[in-house]
């Protein structure tokens, strides 16, 4: 093995020992669609994060009334 490649190696076990935490594609999909709905609703940029997160949940109806998401369906 060249010395090129025992460096890229190394360097590979070291990020990936030492990895920090990555965003993932969902998450990102959702900050976007938030965005794009706080924009629609007037918003963006004035209001405070985390009211803008409860409000485009209730929107999208994630959170409802009497449900944890624990209820047994039959």
């Amino acid at each position: 093995m060249s010395m090129i490649m025992e460096m890229d190696v190394i360097q590979d076990e070291i990020s990936r020992i030492n990895s920090d935490t990555a965003q993932g594609e969902q998450s990102t999909m959702v900050q976007h669609d938030m965005k794009a709905w706080a924009q629609t609703e007037g918003h963006w940029p004035q209001m405070d994060y985390r009211e803008m997160i409860v409000l485009h949940a209730i929107d999208r109806g994630w959170l409802q009334p009497n449900f944890t998401g624990m209820e047994i369906v039959e």
